[in-house]
């Protein structure tokens, strides 16, 4: 399926997409989303930008933490519109704000961000490598950078066994619920043919971070990458 229609996708079955993540994740996807924050450590001034936001939960989750200025951005409508239905119910309005934009040409001057995050955003960009170079831009001096994404577990009787969840159980439950099979094949199809770690470790020091920091969670099934700039 062609990148370039993700933001389509994700519209499509935007209504279904919180109850999905949680369902199909067993609600583990909370704890890595909280996990990712912790290992941020924001601080009350911080400036912080979230890329591929969809329904803002990591940035929300920020907001939570006492980060000062949250910035969600995302190029579908509709996770917007959901996102914003919850920074509303939790009052947390004045903190963060969600906007429409394009990671490939991020709609913000260099060096603005104390840090830049994307959570399972990151394998559905159509360029990874321009992506990243985008977020480390917008960066401070400094700044930190912190992908939070699925990955394969590196034991062979794991792999095998999220192999074939994710060809046969994702785009079943998915389709079941959300009456959109092919959305959960995509997102199947991207995890199975997304970059390996040592990839994306690359394309960081290729764009000049420093101090690149790799941890596994729940087994290798997702990761978070750390950079600073």
């Amino acid at each position: 399926m062609n990148k370039e229609k993700t933001p389509e996708i994700f519209s499509s079955i935007a209504r279904y997409y919180d109850f999905l993540n949680h369902l199909l994740s067993l609600n583990v996807d909370k704890v890595w989303r909280r996990t990712l924050v912790n290992y941020a450590r924001p601080q009350l001034e911080s400036r912080i930008l979230d890329v591929c936001t969809g329904t803002g939960d990591i940035a929300i989750e920020f907001a939570r933490r006492g980060a000062g200025e949250i910035i969600g951005i995302d190029l579908s409508e509709e996770m917007l519109r959901i996102g914003e239905g919850k920074i509303e119910r939790m009052k947390l309005d004045g903190k963060v704000k969600l906007q429409r934009g394009d990671c490939l040409n991020l709609p913000f001057e260099d060096n603005t961000f104390d840090m830049v995050t994307i959570g399972f955003g990151l394998r559905n960009i159509p360029d990874y490598e321009r992506g990243i170079t985008e977020m480390v831009r917008v960066l401070k001096k400094q700044g930190r950078l912190l992908i939070l994404e699925f990955s394969l577990p590196e034991n062979k009787l794991l792999s095998r066994i999220y192999r074939f969840y994710l060809k046969k159980s994702v785009p079943f439950i998915g389709g079941m619920v959300s009456s959109s099979r092919s959305a959960y094949e995509y997102f199947s199809s991207s995890i199975l043919n997304f970059l390996a770690r040592e990839e994306v470790i690359q394309l960081m020091r290729d764009n000049g971070l420093k101090n690149i920091y790799l941890k596994h969670l729940t087994c290798g099934i997702t990761c978070i990458y750390r950079g600073e700039k």
